[in-house]
């Protein structure tokens, strides 16, 4: 990879929050600001857009639609889906042969 001597300032250990580096950093547990902040507001526009057009995928308040039960098990969800979607993937690895 090329080196661009003018990105060596945003490598600095400040800079490193925003997202704009030339190199990845030690840590692996690094993440950016900037990049995820457009998912953030992604998800914010969407929840706009839904409160506006479909109310009723995010439930009423005596119930519940679909995203609002995905909601109330989001732990859960977060939890199994990484297990869950590797096993499926060694099985049908395994199937493969």
């Amino acid at each position: 990879m090329a080196s661009w001597p003018a990105l060596e300032l945003l490598n600095q250990p400040g800079w490193n929050v925003l997202g704009f580096i030339s190199r990845k950093p030690v840590t692996e547990d690094y993440v950016p600001l900037l990049p995820w902040l457009g998912v953030v507001w992604w998800g914010v526009a969407s929840g706009q857009w839904l409160l506006r057009h479909r109310p009723r995928w995010l439930g009423s308040p005596g119930g519940g639609g679909p995203l609002a039960t995905l909601g109330r098990w989001s732990l859960s969800y977060y939890l199994l889906h990484q297990p869950v979607m590797l096993g499926l993937l060694s099985a049908w690895v395994w199937v493969q042969g």
